[in-house]
């Protein structure tokens, strides 16, 4: 796993967990408030390709840590 995967891992987690681990609840509002994201986590996002970002999120899915 790349860095930015790992920093796009990170908070995909803390806002999984906040939205009491509804996965769904959770893309809507990390799509519904991308520009209250830390900058830090939208630049690894946007270096991230669509198969990179796949497989954070499917880690997630599956081992939901």
């Amino acid at each position: 796993m790349t860095t930015d995967q790992k920093t796009f891992r990170r908070y995909l987690i803390t806002v999984f967990e906040d939205q009491c681990s509804d996965i769904i609840r959770t893309m809507m509002w990390m799509s519904n408030h991308f520009q209250r994201w830390p900058h830090t986590v939208r630049v690894a996002y946007h270096r991230l390709s669509i198969a990179e970002r796949n497989a954070v999120v499917r880690e997630v899915l599956v081992n939901g840590d």
